[in-house]
Order: structure tokens, then sequence, then C-alpha cells
């Protein structure tokens, strides 16, 4: 590698930047599943922190052989909905994420989504918290059931932007989830754990998080713990 290359900066959005209302998204994707025809009475019950759209939209259809011509139609009308029914009253935007975006919009840092959600729905949720940014790079729940295959897109992506070779420990996934913690670990990147959504620290760091904050304010402050740890 001939040069360092910026730091990298990934963001999670579900619990990280934004929540979107369990009593919007749950019931929204209920009416699907019976306006399909869809066999799968235990929805209500399912986790999906952490995981991915094709993930969660693919789990529905078990008891459909995994049927791709229903899954495209869930998904096509899944996007449809989510852009015409949710409202920004809907979308929690967490604190501090002016902050942070600001500080890492700076020379010496590219900024990127690694997310579950597909493209679209990304940008419909952002949109709906009323974040605006421009992001560099990104990385969807549109291409891998598998969260930690994401990771791997993010690297190709950045290295055809840069024109290098890319070093994984200049990476950095901010998360809320043991699974992004875990995605990050795989790939050899670095992972900033936040409490604001679903898991506390004591959940977050039995998964050996390089740091854990409470929120995403200060980021000046963290960024220089963290590199000073792995100096």
């Amino acid at each position: 590698m001939s040069e360092i290359h910026p730091w990298v900066i990934l963001f999670d959005i579900d619990g990280t930047l934004l929540t979107v209302d369990r009593n919007f998204n749950r019931p929204l994707l209920r009416s699907i599943i019976d306006d399909l025809n869809i066999d799968y009475p235990d929805m209500e019950k399912d986790s999906f922190s952490g995981r991915t759209d094709y993930d969660i939209i693919t789990s529905f259809l078990v008891n459909h052989d995994y049927d791709e011509d229903l899954y495209q139609t869930f998904k096509d009308i899944y996007l449809e909905r989510l852009n015409n029914e949710i409202t920004g009253k809907h979308v929690l935007r967490h604190k501090h994420v002016d902050e942070i975006i600001k500080f890492f919009s700076r020379p010496g840092f590219i900024t990127g989504l690694l997310t579950g959600n597909y493209p679209d729905a990304a940008a419909i949720k952002l949109k709906g918290a009323e974040i605006h940014h421009e992001f560099e790079i990104g990385a969807f729940g549109e291409f891998h059931k598998d969260r930690n295959m994401l990771p791997q897109l993010a690297l190709a992506l950045a290295k055809e932007m840069l024109d290098t070779e890319v070093d994984p420990s200049r990476f950095i996934i901010v998360g809320d989830t043991p699974r992004d913690i875990i995605c990050a670990k795989s790939a050899g990147m670095k992972c900033v754990s936040v409490t604001t959504g679903q898991f506390g620290a004591i959940e977050l760091a039995k998964h050996n998080p390089d740091l854990i904050i409470e929120d995403l304010s200060e980021p000046e402050k963290w960024f220089q713990e963290l590199t000073d740890k792995h100096i």
C-alpha cells in the first residue's frame, strides 16, 4: 500500500442514527403478510435487530419454499408502502447526528452506510429523520442475507472509489447491536457500539467492541481514544 488512505466511517441506520416506531413497522409488515396470504403467524415475536432486509423478508417465506417471485412482490409492496405511509412522526432522529456527521465530513474521512436496509428503505428512513447527508459509500442489506458479507462489500466499494488497496483496520463501523460488532470483526474492521438501540453496555461488552459510547456526542473524544488504543 503506497499511502495511508482516509478513515472510512460506516454508520448503521436503525437504532444508531434513528429509530422507526415499532408500532408503525410491525403492523406494516403484518398487513403485507396477510394481504399476500403468506403463512407466517409469528412475525411479531421475531427480532429484527442487526438483520438484513433480505434476510427478514425471506424468513417470512419459510412455508412457501422461499419463493423468489413472492419475495420480489413482497419487497416491491413494502418499499412502495414505506415510502407512501411513513412520516416524520414515525421516525425518532437520534441526538447528536449532525455533530457526528459534521465531524467525520472533514478531510481525512470518508462517510458511508453499512446497514441491513434496502437502499430505497434507507433513503426513505433517512429522509423521514431529516438526515440529508450525502454518504459516499453504501453497503446495504439488499445484496446479502448474511450481514457479515456487508463489510466485504464496503471494502470493495472503497477500493474502487480510492483506486488503491484498502486497510480494513482503518474502517470503523458505528452500530448499536451485537451483529454490528460481529460483522466488523469478521472483516478486521473496528467497531464503536452505541447504546441508543435495544442493547445496553453490558450486553454489547460481551462481544468486545473497540469502544462503547452512550450516544453520538463528542466524536472527537472517542475517535481520539480509539486511535490512541491502536497506535
